[in-house]
């Protein structure tokens, strides 16, 4: 198929990390003003990107932001100031970011025991939290207080979680394949969560998910390399493709590109209508990458490198003389194209990513 968007060849990389520092997580805010990424030292280092001069300004370092590592770092969704951090012994803080300067304004011990996964629903109104025993926490965010919290014990363990447009569906990727909805209800001040639907989606866990509003898509990432698109009004799967023979960790998407990390190799960005692969990020092999787009622009994609560094590729500058008008094209059009002049005469797979012109490596 037809790659459906351009992608720049030639990115410059710029480091979040001085030496001798490594980043575990990176978050960008809501409108990638910021990003923000947690050490291995237990700080968190928060930053204003400047794509046009490609640098970061207003960096604020929270020393010792845990006694613990690090587990879950995202930001608000309503609030683009505030930040959030749950470390390994389960215990949240929220700080608010302000031009280099930090103030710490909740901090609470959660009763579960190994954190996962956090969102925050696109209203800022709920914060959920999954951890790795397969049970869910519903916090109202505005006063994130225990007594009001829900919980919830799921058939399996989590691998994503994800909400839709209107903040009243919360939808879970799980380790046994399944793809379930929850209803998240507010009645005169009680909360309440409300199995609606279940699919069964694959043989295998399911390990991230993404839902897509403006085309009111699931996407679910399979350790098997599926990559599933399930109509959500329907809740039926209309697509299933495959990526690299590799297990994915993580997966970011800005329609129509798709991001993915692997276990044993370099993220790799793929047009999911086109079906082609489009780029790999060199240095970003192995399950730490967690590549994440620029909320505004797949142009800029911030992940950690190989060597533990956080890490955001921008579009390399145009340099040298300004280039000539194009000329204008002829009448009789310009020919078969790379298509007509591709050496190859393999056909390609429907249901698998492929990499334009070139024929699929082993990995």
């Amino acid at each position: 198929m037809t790659i459906t968007f351009s992608y720049p060849r030639e990115f410059d990389t710029l480091s979040l990390d001085p030496p001798h520092f490594r980043s575990s997580l990176l978050a960008w805010d809501a409108d990638g003003t910021r990003i923000a990424c947690a050490r291995t030292d237990r700080s968190i280092k928060v930053a204003k990107l400047d794509p046009v001069r490609q640098k970061f300004d207003d960096s604020v370092v929270i020393t010792a932001a845990h006694e613990s590592p690090v587990a879950v770092l995202i930001w608000d969704s309503r609030v683009n100031a505030r930040l959030t951090a749950i470390s390994t012994d389960f215990t949240l803080k929220v700080w608010e970011i302000k031009t280099k300067a930090h103030k710490l304004v909740r901090s609470l011990k959660l009763p579960n025991s190994a954190p996962a996964l956090a969102k925050y629903s696109p209203d800022g109104r709920y914060l959920a939290i999954a951890d790795k025993e397969a049970t869910l926490i519903l916090l109202d965010s505005s006063a994130l207080q225990l007594n009001t919290a829900i919980s919830v014990k799921m058939s399996a363990q989590i691998g994503g979680i994800d909400w839709d447009a209107d903040s009243k569906t919360l939808v879970c990727g799980l380790a046994n394949g399944s793809l379930q909805l929850y209803r998240v209800q507010n009645t005169n001040g009680l909360h309440a969560i409300e199995l609606i639907q279940s699919l069964h989606l694959s043989d295998s866990p399911v390990v991230s998910i993404k839902y897509i509003a403006d085309r009111n898509q699931i996407i679910a990432a399979a350790l098997d390399g599926q990559l599933l698109v399930v109509d959500a009004q329907l809740l039926i799967c209309t697509k299933s493709l495959y990526n690299l023979d590799d297990a994915p960790v993580c997966m970011d998407i800005l329609a129509p590109a798709v991001a993915i990390s692997y276990q044993n190799n370099n993220v790799r960005i793929f047009d999911m209508d086109g079906e082609e692969e489009v780029h790999e990020v060199k240095n970003s092999k192995g399950d730490s990458a967690l590549a994440r787009f620029h909320p505004q622009s797949r142009e800029i994609l911030a992940y950690i490198d190989s060597s533990g560094k956080a890490t955001v590729m921008v579009a390399k500058k145009r340099t040298g003389p300004a280039r000539a008008p194009p000329r204008p094209v002829s009448s009789r059009g310009r020919g078969s194209g790379p298509s007509g002049s591709s050496g190859s005469s393999r056909t390609s797979r429907s249901d698998r990513f492929e990499r334009p012109g070139a024929k699929r490596p082993k990995y």
